[in-house]
């Protein structure tokens, strides 16, 4: 990803604006990327020190070192790098550095150590070409990893993630995020809202007019402490935005090394609709599980993905993932997982202040907490799983709150 170093963006009358390609401006970031691309596919095998080096003799204008520099990242970001070594670099130091102390206190003059041929030594007894030895004493270091593969793409596509990125790069810097959204299909705004659920973010979520909803969310620098680790969480959510069919996002951002407040807005359309959006794997299995149930008449209850955003001014809201029916009655499952503690609490807070419609909210037991929170006269309930969730004790629980 983008770090905010690597954004081309400027401030006016305190707004800040991405730098558009004025002139030949893409056709030069084209044929830089071109470059890169094809020395990453032609260095797979040796290290990252030689591959970054080729990199560093490829010609960049002054005016282009930003773009350059950005499009190395996500080259970079490309390449899986590892460790290859047969033994353990660290191991091997302390043992040929022990051993080579050890002769120079035996050496009459400090002219009589002859290292070379304690490395021959030492690889012979590791079945290793002296060469082997000398690569493998610093093989963990960064430089010396080896680039075993590359995920080559287009320089088009490059360049279209650098400009993709620079927005999250942005928000890495947010206090606050507003953005609203709409799409096609239940399932994209769904696959939205569980992602922010993914990432932990605090976030508030208002129905609007046309299928259409805002979210508002709180930046990582608006929160004492979050830091680097939030603001990363909220810059990976920022792809689920994306995917929606319309989208427009507004920021506050401290930027700079002065930091200074500034206001950022983005937005975006996709030319043709998002293709339906499916449920998270653990979810579509209960769904499945549950659905050959009452298939096979073992229960009467059908189920179907559900996108409602449950909404309590002051309180909060809620998005279930899946919804229960039978005879005119519709209970919905949300899904936490084991997102937060903090989480399975605000949802207790809102069946407490009286929630539209029955709920079962399915906690993983790593949260520690008791399905006694919610009493039995509330039209709600908690069911806490360990592992992999239980159609049949879903459905007890929808009947329980059901009835």
């Amino acid at each position: 990803m983008l770090t905010a170093d690597l954004v081309r963006a400027y401030r006016r009358q305190g707004e800040l604006k991405l730098r558009q390609w004025r002139g030949d401006a893409r056709e030069r970031a084209l044929g830089i990327g071109e470059q890169l691309l094809a020395l990453a596919e032609q260095h797979v095998g040796t290290t990252r020190g030689e591959l970054t080096d080729a990199f560093g003799a490829v010609a960049v204008s002054s005016r282009d070192q930003r773009v350059a520099e950005g499009l190395k990242k996500l080259v970079l970001d490309r390449c899986d790098f590892e460790v290859d070594t047969p033994l353990d670099p660290v191991a091997l130091r302390d043992e040929v550095f022990t051993r080579a102390a050890a002769r120079r206190r035996e050496a009459a003059q400090q002219e009589d150590f002859d290292r070379d041929a304690l490395v021959a030594e030492i690889a012979a007894e590791k079945e290793l070409a002296p060469e082997e030895i000398e690569r493998l004493l610093y093989a963990d270091i960064k430089r010396n990893h080896r680039l075993l593969r590359f995920e080559a793409v287009s320089a088009e596509t490059l360049v279209d993630d650098y400009d993709r990125q620079q927005v999250q790069a942005v928000l890495l810097r947010a206090e606050r995020v507003v953005a609203e959204v709409s799409c096609a299909h239940a399932g994209t705004t769904r696959a939205l809202f569980r992602k922010l659920k993914f990432h932990r973010l605090l976030h508030r979520i208002e129905p609007l007019s046309g299928g259409r909803y805002r979210i508002t969310i709180d930046g990582p620098l608006s929160l004492f402490g979050a830091g680097n680790k939030y603001g990363l969480q909220l810059a990976l959510a920022f792809p689920a935005i994306r995917a929606c069919d319309r989208w427009v996002l507004e920021a506050d951002v401290r930027w700079g090394k002065d930091r200074a407040r500034v206001r950022f807005r983005a937005e975006g359309a996709r030319e043709e609709p998002a293709a339906e959006a499916g449920l998270p794997d653990e979810v579509e299995a209960l769904r499945a599980k549950c659905a050959e149930r009452h298939a096979a008449g073992k229960s009467p209850w059908s189920v179907t993905p559900a996108a409602e955003v449950l909404s309590l001014p002051g309180v909060g809201e809620c998005v279930a993932d899946l919804a229960f029916e039978r005879d005119g009655q519709r209970v919905l499952l949300e899904v936490l997982g084991y997102w937060s503690r903090d989480a399975v609490w605000k949802r207790v807070e809102l069946a407490e202040a009286g929630l539209p419609v029955p709920m079962v909210f399915a906690v993983s037991s790593r949260l520690r907490v008791s399905e006694e929170v919610l009493p039995e006269e509330i039209p709600a309930a908690l069911y806490v799983y360990k592992g992999v969730m239980s159609p049949k004790a879903v459905l007890e629980k929808v009947q329980a709150v059901a009835g």
